[in-house]
C-alpha cells in the first residue's frame, strides 16, 4: 500500500489539493497544514517537492480508511477518477499499479502454491 500512496503522490503532486477534495472533505486550512512543514524560508512549496504533502495527506487519509488495503486501493482509484481530467487516463501506469496492487493476494497465493512435481510435463 504504501507502494501505491508514493506512487499516486509523485503522480498527482500539483494536483493532490484536488485529489483531497475528492476523497474527503478537507478544508483550506487542513490542506495548508499538511504543506506547512514543505514550505521553504518564503514559504513555498517547490512545485518538485509537491509530493510531500501529498504522500502525508495521503498516509493520513488511509489510515482512517482502516486496514485493508484493498479498500483504500478503491476509494483511491475512484477518487483519482472524479478529478476533473482524471489523472487515471493519461498516467496508464499508475492504474496498472492499482490494479497490480490490487490483486496480489491471487498473484501469491498462485504462485506459491504447494503443488505436486508430477503435474508438470519436461
Amino acid at each position: 500500500m504504501d507502494f501505491v500512496l508514493l506512487t499516486t503522490a509523485v503522480e498527482v503532486a500539483g494536483r493532490w489539493r484536488e485529489l483531497a477534495e475528492r476523497l474527503v472533505k478537507v478544508s483550506r486550512q487542513q490542506m495548508d497544514a499538511y504543506e506547512a512543514p514543505h514550505r521553504d524560508k518564503n514559504g513555498v512549496v517547490d512545485s518538485e517537492a509537491m509530493w510531500k504533502p501529498a504522500y502525508d495527506f495521503l498516509v493520513t487519509w488511509a489510515a482512517q480508511i482502516g486496514d485493508s488495503y484493498r479498500d483504500v486501493i478503491q476509494e483511491l482509484h475512484m477518487g483519482l477518477d472524479k478529478m476533473k481530467s482524471p489523472i487515471t487516463k493519461r498516467w496508464k501506469h499508475l492504474t496498472g499499479t492499482l490494479i497490480l496492487v490490487n490483486c496480489l493476494e491471487v498473484l501469491r497465493s498462485s504462485a506459491f502454491s504447494p503443488a505436486a512435481q508430477d503435474d508438470y510435463a519436461i
